[in-house]
C-alpha cells in the first residue's frame, strides 16, 4: 500500500463516528417509550437516546402536567434542533421554547441502581427532570423571552433511583441564536462506563492539542533562528489560534482550570479567534508563495476581518448569523486561494502534495463539522481532526520548503565558492606567470651577464668588483622566486586535493636541502579529507593545519639531519601528526624549543595539544587536534 492509499484509508477511518458509544434503532418510530431493562450497564458503553422523544412546541410542561394532560397525537421526534424538524408544512423558528419528554426502562424490577446522563449544550437554556425531579437548569429558561439567558456548557446528571423507569422531561427556551432545542447526543451508563467515555474523548483532544503545541513551538524556534523565514512565524500563529479553539469544543476541557464563562462571552471569543485564524492563515500564504504577490486577496481578508470585529455590536438576534457567514464565505475563500496558488505554482512549490492534503483534509473535516453542528450533531471532535491533519501535513509541506530553501542557498553558496576558486586560480596562474616570464627572465639575463663579466676580467677585477658574490645571490634569488612559484602551485593543489597537497610541499622542501622524506598518512586520514570540500567557510581551518605543518617542517630543517619520516592518523574524531628525525645538536634543539611558539598559537585556533621527546640523538613530535564538525554543515 503506498502512501496516497494509506492517507486515504486514515481519513476515511477518520470520518467513522469517533464516540464509543451505542446507537439504537426504535422498533416504533411513534413510541417514546425504550426499554433498555436487559442492559449491563456495568459493562455496556453509553446508549444514545436520540431518538422517539415527545415534542410540545411552545410549552414549558412540568413534570406534573402530564398526569392531566392528554396524550393523543402527540408528535414524536429525534434529539434535534426544532429548527429542523418538518412535523407540519411549515419550519419552526429558532426564537421560541418547548418541551421534550421521554420514558426509559433501565431495569426489570425495583433495585437501587445508579445511572448517569451526558449531553452537550443546548440551544441554549435548558432544565432537566428525573422522575418530577428538577436535577439541573442550564442558564434560565422562561416564557418570557428577555428573561432566557442562555448557556454554553455540557451536562452531567447523576441519577441514584430504585424504579424500573425513567421519566426525563427537559425544557428548552431559545431567544438570540440562529438554531433552537436539542443536539449531539443524550447518553446514559453506568458512572464507571460514562467515565471512560468522558475520558477517551478528552485523551484525543490532549493528544491533538499537544501536536499541535509541539508544531507551534517547533515553528516559533526555526523563525528565532532564522528571521527571514516569516511562514514559520505565520504558521505558528495559526497553530495557537487552534489550541485556543480546542479547549472550547466538545468536551469543554477549559473548564477544568478556568470558570464557566457565559454564552456570549464565549461567542464572541470564538468569533475573534477566527478572524485572527483566517489573517494568519493568509498572511501564512502570502509568506509562503512571497515572489508571487496578490494583494487584493490579503485585502479581502482584512476588510472582512474589519468589518467582523463589529458583528459583536449588532442585536443579538442577528449576531450569531452574521457569524456564520463570516466563517462559511472566509473559508471557502481561502481554500480557492490556497488551490488556485497550488495549481499554478506546483512546480515551484515544495511540499506541494502535504500542503494539498493538508487543505484537503482540513476542508472535508470544516465543513463535516460545520454541517453535522447546523443539522444538530456534535462536530467539535471532527473539527479537532481536522485542524490536527491540517497541522501534520502543512508541517511536512513547510519542512521540506525549508530543507529545499537550505539546499537551494547551500548550491548556490557552492557555486559561488567554485566561481571564487576557479577565478583566484586564474589570478594566481597569471600572477604566477607574469612574475615567471618578467622577473624571471630579468633575473636571468641578470645572472647570465654577470657570468659574462666574471668569465671576461681577470681574478684581481672579479674580487675588487665582488662579482662571485652578487652571482651567487642572483642564483639564490632565482631559487627562491622558483620556489615561491612553487609554493603558490602546492597552494592551488590543497584546494583540489588537501592531502597531496601537502606532501608535494613538504616534498619540495626537503628535496631543496637534499634530505629523505617519508611521508605516511593512514586510510582514515586520506578518507577524512576526501571527503571534505574547501569552500568558504573551513577556508581558515584548513589553512591552519596546512601553515602548521609547514612550521614543523621549516624547524625539521633548520635543526633536523637525516630523513624525516612523517605520520599522520585520524581517528575517533581526533588527528594525530606523529614527525620524527635525526638532530645535529641536542643542547640547542632543547635551547631553541621556543620556537614551537608560532606552532603552539596555531594549535590554540585548532584547539589541540602537542608533546615533545628528545632522546638518543632523535626528535620526535606529537600534535593532536580535534576535528572541527562545524565545517560539514
Amino acid at each position: 500500500m503506498n502512501f496516497y492509499s494509506k492517507f486515504f484509508l486514515i481519513l476515511i477511518l477518520s470520518i467513522v463516528p469517533l464516540h464509543c458509544y451505542r446507537n439504537l434503532t426504535p422498533k416504533n418510530q411513534k413510541e417514546s417509550i425504550l426499554d433498555l431493562s436487559n442492559v449491563e450497564w456495568e459493562s455496556d458503553v453509553p446508549i444514545n437516546l436520540s431518538s422517539n422523544w415527545e415534542f410540545y412546541w411552545n410549552e414549558l410542561l412540568e413534570p406534573s402536567d402530564f398526569q392531566t394532560l392528554s396524550l393523543v397525537s402527540v408528535p414524536v421526534v429525534d434529539f434535534r434542533p426544532w429548527t429542523n424538524l418538518e412535523i407540519t408544512k411549515e419550519k419552526f423558528p429558532a426564537k421560541g421554547f418547548a418541551t421534550y419528554r421521554k420514558k426509559v426502562k433501565v431495569q426489570k424490577k425495583s433495585d437501587p441502581i445508579h445511572l448517569e446522563l451526558y449531553f452537550s449544550h443546548l440551544y441554549t437554556a435548558s432544565k432537566v427532570y428525573i422522575n418530577g425531579k428538577l436535577e439541573v437548569e442550564k442558564g434560565k429558561v422562561s416564557l418570557d423571552e428577555s428573561q432566557i439567558d442562555p448557556d454554553r456548557t455540557n451536562t452531567s446528571i447523576h441519577i441514584e433511583s430504585n424504579q424500573e423507569e425513567l421519566e426525563i422531561v427537559l425544557q428548552i427556551a431559545n431567544m438570540s441564536f440562529y438554531h433552537g432545542g436539542p443536539r449531539s447526543e443524550f447518553l446514559i451508563a453506568s458512572p464507571k462506563q460514562m467515565l471512560l467515555f468522558k475520558s477517551k474523548s478528552l485523551l484525543v483532544e490532549i493528544f491533538v492539542f499537544g501536536l499541535i503545541f509541539g508544531s507551534a513551538l517547533y515553528h516559533l524556534f526555526f523563525y528565532f533562528i532564522n528571521r527571514k523565514q516569516r511562514s514559520f512565524l505565520f504558521f505558528a500563529f495559526v497553530c495557537i489560534t487552534f489550541l485556543i479553539r480546542i479547549p472550547f469544543l466538545n468536551s469543554k476541557s477549559y473548564e477544568l482550570f478556568f470558570p464557566v464563562l457565559s454564552f456570549d462571552f464565549q461567542t464572541n471569543l470564538l468569533h475573534f479567534v477566527n478572524i485572527a485564524t483566517f489573517l494568519f492563515s493568509i498572511s501564512f500564504l502570502s509568506e509562503l508563495f512571497k515572489p508571487y504577490n496578490y494583494p487584493y486577496v490579503r485585502y479581502t481578508f482584512y476588510i472582512g476581518a474589519f468589518f467582523a470585529c463589529f458583528t459583536p455590536l449588532t442585536p443579538v438576534s442577528i449576531q450569531h448569523y452574521l457569524n456564520l457567514i463570516y466563517i462559511i464565505v472566509y473559508l471557502v475563500l481561502f481554500l480557492i486561494f490556497s488551490i488556485f496558488l497550488l495549481i499554478k505554482y506546483r512546480n515551484e512549490a515544495q511540499g506541494f502534495y502535504f500542503m494539498a492534503m493538508g487543505l484537503f483534509s482540513l476542508a472535508v473535516f470544516c465543513f463535516l463539522a460545520i454541517s453535522l453542528n447546523y443539522y444538530g450533531v456534535q462536530g467539535g471532535l471532527y473539527l479537532i481532526i481536522g485542524y490536527l491533519f491540517y497541522v501534520v501535513f502543512q508541517s511536512a509541506s513547510l519542512s521540506q520548503y525549508f530543507a529545499f530553501a537550505i539546499e537551494s542557498r547551500a548550491n548556490i553558496e557552492m557555486r559561488l565558492h567554485k566561481e571564487s576558486l576557479n577565478a583566484l586560480s586564474k589570478q594566481r596562474a597569471e600572477m604566477q606567470l607574469m612574475v615567471h616570464d618578467q622577473l624571471g627572465a630579468n633575473l636571468t639575463d641578470l645572472k647570465v651577464y654577470v657570468e659574462r663579466l666574471i668569465s671576461g676580467l681577470n681574478k684581481s677585477l672579479n674580487e675588487t668588483f665582488g662579482l662571485e658574490n652578487i652571482n651567487q645571490r642572483v642564483v639564490s634569488i632565482i631559487q627562491s622566486l622558483r620556489n615561491q612559484l612553487l609554493y603558490i602551485e602546492d597552494l592551488n593543489l590543497i584546494f583540489e586535493n588537501f592531502v597531496t597537497g601537502i606532501q608535494l610541499t613538504l616534498l619540495r622542501r626537503y628535496s631543496d636541502v637534499g634530505r629523505e622524506f617519508e611521508f605516511v598518512p593512514s586510510d582514515e586520514f586520506v578518507s577524512y579529507f576526501s571527503q571534505i570540500r574547501i569552500t568558504g567557510k573551513n577556508q581558515s581551518h584548513f589553512l591552519n593545519i596546512f601553515y602548521m605543518l609547514y612550521e614543523v617542517c621549516t624547524n625539521d630543517i633548520k635543526y633536523g639531519k637525516g630523513e624525516s619520516i612523517w605520520n599522520l592518523h585520524y581517528s575517533n574524531g581526533e588527528f594525530l601528526i606523529h614527525q620524527k628525525n635525526l638532530i645535529r645538536n641536542s643542547e640547542l634543539i632543547e635551547k631553541v624549543n621556543p620556537e614551537l611558539k608560532s606552532i603552539k598559537q596555531r594549535l590554540v585556533q585548532l584547539k589541540g595539544r602537542l608533546h615533545v621527546q628528545i632522546e638518543a640523538g632523535i626528535y620526535e613530535l606529537r600534535i593532536y587536534f580535534p576535528e572541527d564538525r562545524s565545517i560539514h554543515f
